[in-house]
């Protein structure tokens, strides 16, 4: 049987960038830089270029060294637009950009193959002065990598965890995934230590799990008390290592969780090269297993009409879930539910239990001590009332009863505005 160290081996080969790969990185980063401290020099603007993310604490994967860039502005600037201003510094510099919007706006750049981002922060003196989140970015930046120093070898385990969570699907805190963001990714090695540790730790873990790696608190009951329970809904809490009232891992939700210790425990069973290996779901592929479950499928095709992809899928998500609610509603399970991402669409799939609708459905009403003004209007209304547990009932005809077009007709109405 393969052991888990040997496929962590065969991971390593694959995910550590390239010397030549290094070069290039290395080439664009200074260019990149030197051009744009030349024109904040030349505009008077007392800011200065950083270069964070993965790329600056040696963690990234081979084949996606895209690179942040800070431009760390005097504190001077507090009260002054930093995205605008960075924006006409990026402007001068490269001949195309794409604007995007977050708590503070910032820039993107296609330069040689590589996606570069231009992100406006101030220059605080510690976390906690943070008025934005970006501002505590490059204090992340320097917690990892003095870790790094201090056991090189965590930046392998940490790439090797990297490339488990994308294979899986559950890496990015962004909305439409709520999975693990790299600095979670990074900050969970550095408390296991090494990838099979956390394999092994798997059989073990029950949410909520709570982690603090430099022990800012005596113990979870502290953590409760001072964080409060509207930060503490994630299955694991994670104390940001450079500032303790933040939970780090808070964009993570159960379903990500529970997808992620599933993947870990089969791996531990059976250690594998393919947990590793990317899977992309095609239409043809929800088609075939759709055919095999026996299940009715619905597909439609909207066009993606954001610049930023994640806005847009954030806001298909909670689309989604209206749908799966409304379908609910009306009596059909859905099986399954999700979309394919491509170029210029995207291709939202239901898969639905093959039930026969009936011609009526039942209306729920008011429970049945509902105030006379009320029940009185609800007997006008609807003649036919009897009881359910405790609600007054009517049944009502269906506009609709095949599930195929029920399901199109809902998709239509809830993914016009999208």
């Amino acid at each position: 049987m393969v052991s888990i160290k040997d496929v962590m081996q065969k991971v390593l080969k694959n995910v550590t960038p390239t010397k030549m790969e290094k070069k290039k990185i290395d080439a664009i980063i200074n260019l990149s830089k030197q051009k744009i401290n030349n024109e904040l020099k030349r505009r008077g603007i007392n800011a200065e270029v950083f270069v964070g993310g993965s790329i600056a604490k040696g963690t990234w994967i081979k084949g996606q060294g895209d690179v942040d860039f800070f431009i760390k502005f005097d504190i001077s600037y507090k009260d002054k637009d930093i995205g605008k201003i960075l924006e006409d510094v990026i402007k001068s510099v490269f001949k195309k950009y794409t604007l995007l919007h977050g708590t503070r706006d910032y820039c993107k750049v296609n330069y040689k193959g590589h996606e570069l981002e231009f992100v406006p922060v101030l220059d605080i003196a510690r976390p906690s002065d943070a008025k934005n989140s970006m501002d505590a970015s490059l204090f992340h930046v320097e917690y990892v990598r003095n870790k790094i120093f201090q056991n090189p070898e965590l930046a392998n385990q940490i790439r090797i965890f990297k490339a488990f969570t994308k294979a899986q699907g559950i890496y990015g805190a962004e909305t439409h995934i709520s999975g693990l963001s790299g600095y979670v990714v990074e900050l969970l090695m550095i408390h296991y230590k090494t990838f099979e540790n956390m394999v092994n730790s798997a059989e073990d873990m029950k949410p909520p799990i709570f982690i603090d790696i430099e022990k800012h608190y005596k113990n979870e009951r502290e953590i409760v008390y001072f964080l409060g329970r509207q930060k503490l809904k994630s299955p694991i809490i994670l104390i940001d290592p450079v500032l303790k009232t933040r939970n780090a891992s808070a964009a993570l939700e159960y379903k990500t969780f529970s997808h992620l210790i599933l993947a870990l425990r089969l791996f531990a069973r059976k250690p594998s090269i393919s947990f590793f290996k990317e899977k992309k779901l095609t239409e043809r592929d929800i088609r075939t297993r759709s055919k095999s479950r026996g299940t009715i499928l619905v597909i439609k095709k909207i066009k993606k009409k954001y610049p930023k992809e994640d806005i847009f899928l954030a806001k298909l998500k909670r689309k989604l879930e209206k749908v799966c609610v409304e379908l609910e509603r009306n009596g059909i399970e859905v099986y399954e539910h999700g979309y394919i991402v491509g170029d210029k669409e995207i291709s939202v799939f239901f898969e639905m239990e093959t039930i026969r609708l009936s011609k009526y459905k039942k209306h729920y009403g008011p429970p049945v001590w509902i105030n006379k003004k009320h029940f009185d209007a609800f007997i006008k209304k609807w003649k036919k009332v009897y009881v359910d547990n405790v609600n007054l009932v009517c049944d009502i005809k269906r506009k609709e009863t095949n599930i195929r077009k029920m399901v199109m007709n809902i998709l239509s109405e809830e993914l016009k505005n999208v």
